[in-house]
């Protein structure tokens, strides 16, 4: 279908002429005579190109579960809210057991649409905790698995943007009180995507005036410590690689805007992965990562290998000398070496396709490059895309290696709760699309205080100061961001 149709007017017109009542009422008739099995009407239409993260700061009810994905130089987002059902688990099983509830769920909702798309299809959105379990106080509200059913996600794939809301269907209802409830839905998403009602309100850029703590700080030392505690394990054979990170808690005195801090990333960081989740309207977990866990299309899997940094030159020549000397660290070299060898050790047995380049690239941010190495691979017949999560998570490059030996050090070396941090989030939808990323160079929002966090793979030949400094470096875009985040 044409996504540039002149007919497309607003996205109640789109409604009204892509759906027609005799069409909707026979829906909702089927459902009523199949009550056993569909507890939901969702239906998709083509609409307007709307950009996600303005039509989410425009959302009136922000005391709902609010979801925002973009990457803008794919030319892909979503916007969502509400929430119909949320799925919740949490211990070893929390994968198998979000993926067989999720499938539960989705078989209650009949679908109906005349676009013949894979992202025209009824969405669940979330993600998991970094460990089994989720209890930190700060965390509370997002559990160790959560997924939602939004009322209504806007999807934008290139020039293609649609946009799918759920009903839950109460078989007391008539067909009309139903039909009117789909208009009433999209007349509010009208309001939120018209771009020449909204009201602006004109801030200044404010000075946020954090620094990251100097190497006389209570965090430098315990950080000294876990790093050489760390090393001296590795050097007596516990594990070969773990990663340690650092939360930067950040108290300013006016409240923070998601969106604000959100709108400056996505514009910063293009080739990066823009999300925020935020369940209740307390707070926001965003970030604006690089890292790929893993891209769905039916059987086709892609993820990648990212480990190994170093900054970014000042000039053309430095950025090339610090390439090469990239490519040439061993320690980084080793350090990307362990997250390729976990990934196929993880996913050739679910596999009938397993490839990648035989060196890594670099993949080269705004303030960091890193040592990159795509994957592909092809699922066999049977295996579950939250099965193949599940493997993946946690990567080397943000667990350790061996995985199963580094997991249960990372909590007694670190000094704060990872919560989602480092954690899987994305989304998933009834036509088996999907993505998965890491969620690092990510932040915890709570009114005027938020939770940065930024970690390093140690090895063997750590150094301490080094990975001070690498830390710092990763602190940078966040906190510059946070500049612009005054709400």
């Amino acid at each position: 279908m044409d996504s540039r149709n002149p007919a497309l007017q607003d996205v109640t017109d789109c409604f009204r002429q892509q759906v027609s009542k005799p069409d909707l009422f026979e829906a909702i008739d089927f459902i009523s005579r199949n009550q056993n099995e569909f507890q939901y009407l969702s239906l998709s239409i083509q609409v307007p190109a709307v950009d996600a993260l303005a039509v989410l700061e425009q959302v009136p009810d922000k005391n709902t579960f609010h979801y925002y994905w973009e990457k803008p130089s794919a030319e892909f987002s979503i916007a969502a809210a509400g929430s119909l059902a949320r799925i919740q688990t949490t211990g070893q099983q929390r994968f198998r057991k979000a993926s067989d509830q999720g499938k539960e769920l989705l078989s209650t909702v009949y679908h109906i649409s005349k676009l013949n798309h894979s992202l025209a299809s009824v969405h669940l959105l979330g993600g998991f905790s970094f460990f089994d379990h989720n209890i930190g106080k700060q965390w509370r509200a997002f559990g160790a698995g959560s997924f939602n059913l939004p009322e209504w996600v806007l999807v934008r794939e290139g020039k293609f943007n649609v946009s799918t809301v759920t009903k839950n269907i109460d078989p007391a209802d008539s067909e009309t009180d139903i039909y009117n409830s789909f208009v009433e839905t999209f007349e509010k998403l009208d309001r939120i995507c018209d771009a020449g009602a909204y009201s602006i309100e004109s801030k200044k850029p404010f000075k946020s005036e954090i620094d990251t703590p100097d190497t006389d700080s209570e965090d430098y030392h315990k950080w000294m410590n876990s790093v050489e505690n760390a090393t001296d394990l590795i050097k007596s054979g516990e594990f070969k690689k773990i990663v340690l990170a650092r939360e930067l808690n950040v108290r300013i005195k006016e409240p923070v805007s998601d969106t604000r801090l959100l709108n400056h990333l996505r514009k910063q960081y293009p080739d990066c992965y823009s999300f925020l989740i935020s369940q209740d309207g307390e707070s926001s977990f965003i970030g604006s990562t690089p890292e790929r866990l893993a891209s769905f299309h039916d059987r086709e899997v892609l993820t990648e290998g990212l480990a190994g940094s170093i900054s970014r030159g000042k000039t053309a020549s430095e950025d090339a000398v610090l390439e090469y000397e990239l490519l040439n660290s061993q320690k980084d070299l080793s350090e990307h070496a362990f997250v390729l060898d976990a990934i196929e050790e993880n996913l050739q047995r679910f596999s009938d396709v397993f490839e990648h380049p035989v060196s890594p690239g670099v993949k080269k941010l705004s303030n960091v490059q890193h040592l990159y190495t795509p994957v592909h691979a092809r699922i066999k017949d049977g295996v579950s895309r939250t099965e193949v999560l599940s493997r993946l998570h946690p990567t080397p490059a943000v667990g350790g290696y061996p995985r199963e030996k580094a997991m249960p050090y990372i909590s007694k070396l670190e000094h704060f709760d990872r919560g989602w941090y480092a954690a899987p989030v994305g989304w998933i939808n009834a036509n088996g699309e999907g993505e998965f990323v890491v969620a690092i160079r990510s932040g915890l929002i709570k009114s005027n205080e938020v939770r940065f966090f930024a970690g390093c793979g140690i090895v063997e030949d750590s150094n301490p100061r080094k990975e001070w400094d690498e830390t710092n470096l990763k602190f940078i875009p966040m906190l510059t961001a946070l500049e612009h985040a005054r709400k």
